[in-house]
């Protein structure tokens, strides 16, 4: 049927022209069809406050697809209005959830700062330029030439320590014989790092005064337990030569060192080198006063420095709070540099605030300091319903209503893990073995001892088949890969009893 106004050729079952809205019949009765498309485009609208993109946008494509088709069916659809309110809807809808789900929690009030890490003294701050001889050098570079030491050098100390921690006492004296000149030639080359070691225990602290930025550069802190490590060997020529009094002195200014490192440093691998570190000195000093050759001066040198250590050599307060700091600075220049990081799709209160929960969950577990808070932060915005610390423990819908909140937030918590290494049973084996060697040092110089325990059991165990004194460790079994154990020589420390245990 053609219309008589613009021309347009129409169906003949229409009555109004598709082209110019012109009707064609009066009088007849047309049972116009409501559009499906129309009415799924108004529920899919509706749902879109829920489902957001998820329903919007097809509510939209829907219905816009519903209109034309309305547009074009020449009267035989109806449902415009509905199709429109479905697209006008799912366009409001989104509009208002897009702007609830970009709102980001608000910041952290009277968070921490560097004023909350133990720092050296202004006067101390030339002891970090001298430390950085030590420990800064690009890492490419093999073996830790800053201290005298080439990869040959690391492997031959890693093959002669290996045999000392497991082989008998010929096999012992053996290694050592073989490498002696090797040692002697190392030792030597040294010499500067010794002499930086003695300038750095000439202060009073040692200013680790790295800068918490996301520019900061990781040092070679391995470098001092490589040190330790070497002035193990070193040790066991000189027992061996009957010439351990030549070192003592050496070990203790590099004890020393670590010690004041260990109270300052603002990492926490640093931290934990020096622990390591120290854990090498207890058994290097073991083995000097195990040794009968080992005069006792030398035993009461020793005695007076190693004296137990304190809770800030062991504290990792300060060093997971850099952590944290430095964890605030990366986010903020990854903030300022990631184009997605300026979406919506990062929430950068909200990732700090989750991390901060995690610090304090980590802080109260160190009842010792005394200086955790209690406060605990809620990671959404104000004006949401949820006030849960931490959604992503959950394992539920509210874990994943935050992932979807906070999908590159949610997922940097897997991965950044900032104070992951802070296990404070590391700081146990370190005090263990530090009371075991504190029961050496006064049984060597014939003092009354405790054996009482630190952890792990009530008290520590001598066993002198084994030749050993040992903690039973995390198990509370003795002889497992746990025990933490000093090997002993009984006749030296006066222990004649096959095994016992001692107050």
């Amino acid at each position: 049927m053609k219309c008589p106004k613009c021309g347009n050729e129409n169906p003949d079952n229409v009555w109004i022209c598709g082209s110019c809205r012109h009707v064609l019949r009066d009088n007849v009765c047309v049972n116009a069809k409501t559009s499906k498309l129309a009415i799924i485009s108004l529920a899919l609208g509706i749902l879109s406050v829920l489902l957001f993109v998820l329903a919007g946008i097809p509510a939209i494509v829907v219905g816009i697809i519903s209109i034309v088709r309305i547009g074009r069916s020449g009267g035989m659809l109806r449902g415009k209005r509905i199709a429109t309110a479905g697209v006008v809807t799912s366009v409001v809808l989104m509009g208002a959830f897009f702007l609830l789900w970009s709102l980001d929690a608000p910041p952290i009030p009277n968070d921490y700062t560097l004023t909350d890490i133990h720092s050296a003294p202004p006067e101390c701050a030339e002891s970090f330029e001298i430390l950085k001889t030590l420990v800064k050098e690009e890492l490419d570079h093999p073996g830790a030439p800053a201290i005298g030491l080439t990869q040959q050098d690391v492997d031959m100390s890693g093959e002669i320590r290996a045999v000392i921690e497991e082989g008998a006492a010929a096999e012992i004296s053996e290694i050592l014989g073989d490498y002696s000149k090797d040692i002697e030639r190392v030792w030597a080359n040294m010499e500067q790092a010794r002499y930086a070691i003695g300038r750095l225990d000439a202060f009073a602290e040692i200013a680790d005064l790295t800068e918490l930025t996301a520019h900061y550069k990781v040092m070679r802190m391995s470098n001092l337990l490589e040190l330790a490590r070497f002035y193990k060997v070193y040790a066991f020529l000189k027992i061996e030569q009957r010439n351990v009094e030549v070192l003592t002195a050496d070990l203790i200014e590099l004890d020393s060192v670590l010690r004041k490192l260990s109270v300052n440093a603002r990492t926490l691998f640093a931290k934990l080198i020096c622990l390591l570190a120290m854990k090498e000195n207890i058994e290097t000093v073991n083995a000097i006063v195990n040794d009968a050759g080992t005069v006792i001066k030398t035993v009461e040198l020793l005695s007076e420095h190693f004296v137990p250590f304190t809770d800030e050599h062991m504290s990792l307060r300060s060093s997971v709070l850099s952590e944290y700091l430095f964890l605030k600075s990366s986010i903020s220049k990854a903030m300022g540099s990631n184009a997605i990081a300026k979406t919506p799709l990062f929430k950068r209160n909200s990732t700090l605030r989750l991390h901060r929960n995690h610090l304090e969950d980590w802080l109260n577990t160190q009842c010792h300091l005394g200086n955790a808070r209690s406060d605990r932060l809620s990671v959404w915005p104000d004006i949401y319903p949820f006030d849960e610390h931490d959604p992503l423990q959950e394992h539920s819908l509210l874990s994943f209503i935050y992932r979807c909140y906070n999908p590159l937030g949610s997922r940097a918590m897997g991965t950044a893990g900032f104070f992951r290494g802070a296990d404070p049973a590391r700081t146990t084996h370190t005090l263990v073995k530090d009371d075991l060697l504190q029961i050496v040092l006064k049984k060597r110089l014939g003092k009354e001892v405790s054996m009482k325990a630190r952890a792990y059991g009530e008290e520590y165990i001598v066993d002198i088949d084994n030749r050993k004194i040992l903690s039973p460790g995390p198990d509370g079994k003795t002889d497992t890969k746990d025990d933490i154990a000093l090997p002993i020589n009984p006749e030296v420390l006066g222990w004649r009893d096959s095994k016992q245990r001692l107050r």
